[in-house]
């Protein structure tokens, strides 16, 4: 009897997966900035894969899966050599049915895991609402696990997309964020401004570029980058990086598929 019903939970799975729509992205970055923060200052190849449907009705939500990776092409001064993955990032999002059209509310997971073998874990609930071509979002970020411990970051995004062609589409978004470290000062830390476009090659392939612009808004939450000034291996040189906000513009390039 158990025999016959983990077999069919199996196939039921199988099924599932067949179901499922998946998307690949391929995206080439000038740098890795996260929050604001400057991860890697070196050109970054971050690939993502994401699983959605399962052929879940649509009066019961919708659940994604997916995984992101960053992949240093340079050796950075954060540590990360040269084609190392500094990051592998796995999650998951449910989306509730929808009971306004254009209204998007969800709950998602993440784990962070880094090169180094730590990891950090964190829990979001977010609300989307789209308004024609405009849309506006707001999601708040709980640590839950790792080195991040309890703090939280918020954001608030807003975004408009124009259709030049059925192939060709430009999009506009603006993004403000607000930590609150579980030591150190909470406030509004950075912000974002981007603009990107995108060209579908056929029903699968599509590819775009996009620019954006990151700003730091108070240096007392989201300190800037520094060397440390000190030579602790005895080389003659200073050792070490602080992590903060240095790289204020990124560019990037995209390859996807959907399936």
């Amino acid at each position: 009897m158990k025999k016959i019903i983990t077999t069919t939970i199996a196939a039921g799975l199988i099924a599932g997966v067949a179901m499922a729509e998946v998307g690949v992205t391929m995206d080439f970055a000038s740098a890795y900035v996260f929050r604001g923060v400057t991860l890697s200052d070196k050109a970054s190849f971050q690939p993502g894969i994401e699983a959605s449907g399962f052929g879940l009705a649509e009066e019961y939500g919708a659940v994604s899966v997916g995984a992101w990776g960053a992949c240093d092409l340079g050796d950075s001064y954060t540590g990360a050599s040269s084609s190392t993955f500094q990051e592998t990032d796995w999650y998951a999002t449910y989306s509730l049915p929808s009971f306004v059209d254009g209204l998007d509310l969800y709950v998602g997971y993440c784990e962070y895991t880094y090169g180094a073998g730590s990891s950090d874990k964190e829990a979001n609930v977010g609300v989307g609402y789209a308004i024609g071509d405009a849309s506006l979002g707001m999601t708040y970020y709980q640590g839950v696990g790792g080195v991040i411990g309890s703090s939280a970051y918020g954001e608030f995004s807003a975004g408009y997309d124009i259709a030049a062609t059925e192939e060709l589409g430009v999009s506009l978004g603006a993004r403000v964020g607000y930590a609150d470290p579980s030591g150190g000062k909470s406030g509004f830390a950075d912000y974002d401004l981007s603009v990107g476009v995108g060209y579908a090659l056929g029903e699968v392939w599509s590819v775009g570029a996009s620019i954006a612009y990151i700003g730091q808004i108070d240096d007392k939450v989201l300190g800037d980058a520094y060397y440390e000034t000190k030579d602790e291996d005895g080389d003659g040189e200073e050792d070490g990086w602080q992590l903060g906000y240095d790289v204020d513009v990124v560019a990037m390039l995209s390859i996807g598929a959907s399936f």
